[in-house]
């Protein structure tokens, strides 16, 4: 199966010092998964500097009607989301509108009324838990240490008191008991208690839903209306947003996952064959007028953190789209293809090129799981910035081998449970961009099939080069080498 895909992103072509065998390897390696039927379809983009040294699309979009898959086929970012709502948390802060330190019950009175749980075996709110220590503030919000909690998704059981707290809030979204953004932030604050005290401890959380919210009262404007004004059209993302128009439904992707996750869900699996374990049946979008993101059947709770209910509520985009994110971040927040300017570049800097963890703000010191944080990080020492995870220098105790998709330090980005990727690499001046739409395997079964091991291979001679002036400067963190991994939303990706 061969998708038609195309770029629009207006790159330069590769010039020397550029070893493409690693990549060619990759797109033959990656392309055995389509066969397979481990994945639906796939599309990816590498950038050096200005020079796009890869981009492919290959299989499909939808498996049944042969659609392919494309570089403008839309795709739900779930949790790779929040990185455009933090940028449009931040476009407020640059302006003086609201600050990184301020409590979010300036913005969401309710919050001055929540509790953290008496015990971390507690699901529910008790008379014996306790008062915060410290405040909720927004940076804590952006880094997942302010206390909250995550709930489950896809309709699946909840797994641990966390989860369990959360149960009603995801479920009365599903019904629509809860059907606006700031009706659902107002329950996460009185109807569930802090997981624990804010700034003691990373939890991957609804942070970015809260932020979502206080951007919605800062800006006053829906959160959908703000990031297309403020973030998407200046980028020329034109195909980002919170739900796809009918116009545009036959470029959405169907989302796929394995016959469990259906059943969860109440989806009806008409083929009842025997099949691999890894046989993909469709989630969401066959038809895509059926679609939980179509225009009319979307939710009215609009997710900052890309996931609500059982299965909706966050951005949708395309790889063009996330490319041109991605180049102006680089850029030092410069569009790409214009002189236009959407951030300073010391906001850039501040956004991305140092760990947040370690700032007194947050926890005030750095963080290491020798398990991982579950369903976000691989053991080992991470860092976490404004955008997303951060590559974080290595420490004596840390050991063992790094993975072959390690976070290199100072190389950042996010990734989506439906396997949706993006970083940004400043010391090798590396743009990587991959997706697909599906929940329940491992999209890259091989070394050679991982486009991140392989585009650092294409430019490891052309990376040791003085770098030039110009994009990617804003970012450059110096160190030593790499220590993390790659985040795939709430679920971890132990293969390599």
């Amino acid at each position: 199966p061969r998708g038609a895909g195309h770029s629009d992103c207006g790159f330069l072509q590769p010039r020397g010092g550029i070893n493409l065998a690693p990549l060619a390897a990759y797109q033959q390696a990656i392309r055995v998964n389509v066969h397979r039927g481990v994945i639906p379809g796939y599309c990816s983009l590498v950038v050096w500097r200005d020079h796009v040294l890869h981009v492919d699309a290959y299989g499909f979009a939808n498996i049944d009607k042969a659609d392919p898959m494309r570089t403008d086929s839309i795709v739900r970012l779930y949790c790779m989301g929040k990185s455009m709502v933090a940028a449009g948390l931040m476009l407020l802060v640059e302006r003086g509108a609201c600050a990184l330190e301020d409590n979010v019950a300036r913005y969401i009175p309710a919050f001055a009324d929540a509790r953290v749980a008496a015990c971390p075996e507690r699901s529910s709110i008790s008379e014996a838990d306790k008062p915060p220590q410290q405040p909720i503030t927004l940076r804590r919000l952006l880094t997942h240490c302010s206390g909250l909690g995550y709930g489950k998704e896809f309709n699946l059981p909840p797994e641990g008191p966390a989860e369990v707290s959360y149960d009603s809030l995801v479920r009365a979204v599903e019904s629509g008991e809860i059907a606006s953004t700031e009706a659902f932030c107002s329950a996460l604050a009185t109807r569930a208690p802090l997981r624990h005290q804010p700034g003691s401890k990373f939890e991957y959380s609804y942070g970015l839903d809260v932020i979502g919210r206080v951007i919605e009262v800062v800006a006053g404007q829906p959160l959908d209306a703000f990031l297309a004004d403020e973030l998407f059209r200046p980028l020329g993302m034109v195909d980002t947003g919170f739900s796809v128009p009918r116009s545009k439904l036959r470029r959405l992707c169907t989302l796929y996952g394995s016959r469990d996750t259906a059943s969860a869900l109440g989806v009806v699996v008409a083929d009842e064959r025997e099949g691999p374990e890894w046989r993909l049946v469709p989630l969401d979008g066959q038809p895509p007028e059926t679609s939980a993101w179509a225009k009319g059947r979307s939710c009215p709770v609009i997710s900052g953190g890309g996931l609500v209910g059982h299965n909706r509520g966050g951005l949708v985009s395309t790889l063009n789209d996330v490319a041109r994110f991605c180049m102006m971040l680089a850029r030092g927040g410069v569009c790409p293809g214009s002189s236009r300017r959407l951030f300073r570049e010391d906001t850039v800097r501040e956004m991305v090129g140092q760990d947040w963890l370690r700032m007194p703000e947050c926890l005030g010191c750095p963080q290491s799981a020798a398990r991982g944080v579950s369903g976000v990080t691989a053991k080992g020492p991470f860092g976490w910035n404004a955008l997303g995870e951060l590559g974080v220098a290595a420490r004596a105790d840390d050991g063992g081998p790094l993975p072959p998709d390690a976070f290199e330090l100072g190389e950042y980005g996010y990734g989506g449970i439906a396997e949706t990727f993006w970083s940004i690499n400043p010391q090798r001046e590396l743009i990587v961009v991959w997706m697909t739409q599906q929940v329940d395997n491992h999209s890259w079964s091989s070394p050679k099939a991982n486009i991140w091991a392989a585009a650092r291979k294409a430019v490891a001679k052309a990376a040791s080069q003085r770098p030039r002036r110009g994009p990617f400067g804003a970012a450059v963190v110096c160190g030593s080498p790499a220590v993390k991994r790659r985040i795939v939303g709430k679920q971890s990706l132990t293969s390599a």
